[in-house]
């Protein structure tokens, strides 16, 4: 909050540090108060200084190393040991050097062999100027560290603890300090602080006010009537700490410069600096300071409070504070260490576990698939040869009917009529009667009938007279070229044996339809054929499916149809769903690649029987498809298993004769997975169950010890805390704390502890 300003004091201090008002930032010492002459004239004297004040015996003095307000500093090797040691020699023989000398000296005689502090090593009362000679510090002092910049948090830290273990020291000892800032801490030859110039310092005993520096002085000690407490030294760590880890001072900025360099008595300058730390905000730079964590900010908040009743108690319980911090950092490591060891191991068995489940499940996939497409295999087969049953059924139907000798003698004798036959209209109803008796309703001929050899139409069943006489020879079931001719060509030579067509378009109904036809001879033995007997099927209408939910059979025709298009589906569930619907069968064709395929499968197997004098029924090399589309897509679109197999008729006891058509029998993959996946999916669910359920009972037993190694305030001074952290916690640390502070009023207490 302020910017450099000097305050007279009642008891100077033993040195001034030069001006430091040019760097903007950093205070200046304020014991005790020279005026700008005064400084002029210190420096150049310091420049121009080349021997010593005096001869010290047994040292020989080396080089100068500053002036103050009350002598200057020299550095001398020691002649008997080379040791080198700092001597101080003060300047004057007046009272008040003589009081400054007797009170460091006095402090430093109740220091002596303390490792945190520069030590005294000799006095010379008698001499002229008077001196004493101390440990020299070739690293400086802290303020000079500061000076390039702030440390490191972990730095800072690290010189604060020892800082703060030896202000304990002389407490113990009975010693305020009362005047710690940066430049009275000095830095040995390991870079670890060392306390000096107790000028200023006070016995527990002593009622005298003393002064600090400002900005490192406590607002209460800001008064010529305070009597000193360990809490001043305390207010001190908090700043000098807040200046390590930011780089600048708590409550200092340029505004109040002028308004405390403007009051002229020390009472109103003092007055003001209390007023204005009481009144400003509390300093928070330090939490906005990378690195500075809170137990660390809420070291300094708490040593730097305002309020000495907010404020650490002495110097033992900064330390404790830092201490603990200290130790939860360890212990954060081991508690970090001990938290990752457990969740290491459960998400390595997770791991291992999940590895093993998905190596067995995906082991039992592929059987599960293998399975199901041996099923599909089995399933094709039997609806392959309940095809074939089903073609040798209809031609010998149609080959007996053909035989008829009603029929041939009228077919034959009535070869020039162009109109309609009465008699073989009535013959083919009657057989067509009776033929739908060993079909299904839903797999029986759509239409019979008769064409003479000539294409004409003589009779259909059911009737229409309108159809009658008209020519269809041009039709592919009558000539057998796998093709539609133009109605306009001349008539073509009729089959001359059984025949299965290609899909055309009905003319009475204009769907889809297969025509089975076989020649009517004019006799037993004769080769004239004198009409074509046939039966026409609608696709939808050819068998009867049993399918299941997940699993059916499809037809697909490699024949060119009468578009000259291959690949045409010929049963499929979806033609029940249009025909459920009264909507028109459509045609769908296969997609060339799957169509390329399934062609390759019906020469490969048509080859391999060919071949072989094994019956049709018992073979098992079967095509599958673990990733089969099919060509109808919508609701019937996705990953199927499918296994296929071409329909052959059988010719005497091993020739087969190929229909062109194939059966792919298929069935959903997610439907037939869906079982192990769900499976899966209860595995893993119950896999982060106990997982989660592992992990709940990790934190809480490390919630259990954390709480028992750091517990809160409010269990502190629970008994069954205590006992089961074997009765330490930070509240002993505390009580150890008070226990130092209730010493600091005692007189007895302190000479006691000087002793």
């Amino acid at each position: 909050m302020f910017s450099r300003a000097n305050v007279n004091k009642t008891t100077p201090s033993e040195s001034a540090e030069p001006d430091k008002a040019a760097a903007g930032v950093w205070p200046e010492s304020v014991t005790p108060r020279m005026d700008e002459a005064d400084l002029h004239e210190a420096g150049l004297l310091s420049l121009q200084q080349s021997r010593p004040p005096a001869k010290v015996s047994g040292y020989e003095q080396e080089q100068f190393l500053g002036r103050g307000a009350f002598g200057e500093v020299w550095k001398a090797v020691d002649s008997n040991s080379g040791r080198a040691v700092a001597i101080k020699f003060f300047s004057r023989r007046g009272e008040l050097d003589w009081s400054h000398m007797a009170r460091e000296v006095e402090k430093l005689q109740h220091l002596f062999s303390d490792r945190y502090v520069v030590q005294l090593l000799g006095v010379g009362w008698e001499a002229d100027p008077p001196y004493y000679v101390m440990e020299y510090m070739p690293y400086g002092s802290l303020e000079d560290r500061l000076r390039q910049g702030p440390m490191s948090v972990d730095a800072a830290v690290q010189i604060i603890r020892e800082t703060t273990r030896g202000l304990v020291h002389a407490h113990d000892k009975g010693i305020l300090h009362c005047d710690l800032k940066p430049s009275n801490i000095m830095l040995d030859q390991d870079d670890r602080p060392r306390l000096a110039d107790f000028g200023q310092a006070r016995l527990r005993h002593e009622r005298a006010p003393s002064l600090g520096t400002l900005f490192y002085m406590a607002p209460e000690q800001a008064d010529l009537t305070a009597t000193p407490d360990a809490r001043w030294d305390v207010y001190a760590l908090g700043a000098i700490l807040y200046r390590m880890v930011t780089g600048r001072l708590p409550y200092f900025s340029d505004e109040a410069t002028g308004s405390l360099s403007s009051h002229g008595p020390i009472e109103d300058r003092l007055a003001f600096y209390r007023s204005a730390l009481r009144q400003a905000p509390a300093p928070d730079l330090h939490r906005r300071t990378p690195g500075v964590d809170r137990a660390l900010a809420d070291i300094i908040d708490k040593c730097l409070a305002v309020d000495p009743q907010k404020r650490y108690r002495n110097a033992q319980s900064v330390l404790t504070a830092l201490e603990s911090r200290q130790a939860q950092r360890a212990q954060r490591s081991l508690i970090l260490l001990g938290l990752l060891g457990p969740a290491l191991v459960v998400v390595i068995m997770a791991v291992v576990a999940g590895l093993v489940f998905r190596r067995t499940l995906d082991a039992t996939e592929r059987q599960l698939i293998e399975r199901t497409l041996e099923s599909d295999q089995y399933a094709a087969r039997t609806v392959a040869a309940h095809f074939s049953l089903g073609i040798e059924k209809r031609r010998r139907m149609l080959e007996q009917d053909a035989a008829d000798p009603a029929l041939r003698d009228r077919l034959s004798q009535q070869d020039q009529t162009t109109d309609g036959d009465e008699p073989i209209q009535q013959w083919l109803i009657e057989r067509h009667s009776a033929r739908n008796a060993e079909f299904t309703a839903n797999t029986r001929a759509s239409y019979w009938f008769v064409l003479d050899v000539r294409g004409r139409l003589r009779a259909i069943s059911p009737r229409n007279d309108a159809l009658l006489g008209k020519y269809f020879g041009f039709r592919e079931y009558f000539h057998g070229l796998r093709k539609e001719l133009p109605p306009t060509a001349p008539p073509p030579t009729p089959i001359q044996a059984w025949h299965r067509s290609n899909i055309f378009r009905s003319r009475p109904t204009n769907k889809p339809s297969v025509a089975f036809s076989t020649p009517i001879f004019s006799g037993e033995s004769s080769h004239r054929v004198v009409g074509i007997l046939a039966m026409e099927t609608e696709l939808g209408h050819f068998s009867d499916f049993e399918s299941s939910r997940t699993q059916f059979p499809v037809l697909i025709d490699l024949r060119p149809d009468a578009d000259d298009m291959p690949g045409l589906i010929v049963e499929h569930p979806f033609f029940a769903e249009q025909l459920a619907a009264n909507r028109p069968l459509e045609q769908v064709y296969c997609p060339p690649v799957l169509l390329e395929e399934l062609q390759k499968i019906n020469a490969s197997r048509l080859a391999a029987l060919s071949q072989s004098a094994e019956p049709i029924r018992g073979r098992d090399s079967i095509a599958k498809f673990e990733h089969y589309r099919d060509p109808i897509g919508n609701h019937f679109g996705g990953d199927w298993l499918a296994a296929v197999e071409p329909v052959f008729v059988a010719k005497g006891s091993a020739a087969v004769e190929d229909t062109d058509w194939i059966v792919v029998v298929q069935e959903r993959r997610d439907e037939t997975l869906r079982p192990l996946a769900d499976i899966g999916v209860l595995v893993r669910r119950s896999g982060w169950a106990a997982l989660t359920l592992a992990g709940l009972v990790v934190a809480a037993l490390w919630a259990i010890v954390v709480l028992a190694i750091n517990p809160p305030k409010s269990l502190r001074r629970s008994r069954l805390l205590g006992f089961a952290t074997g009765g330490t916690s930070a509240s002993g640390a505390s009580a150890s704390g008070t226990s130092l502070s209730s010493r600091s009023n005692d007189p007895s207490s302190s000479q006691s502890s000087s002793r």
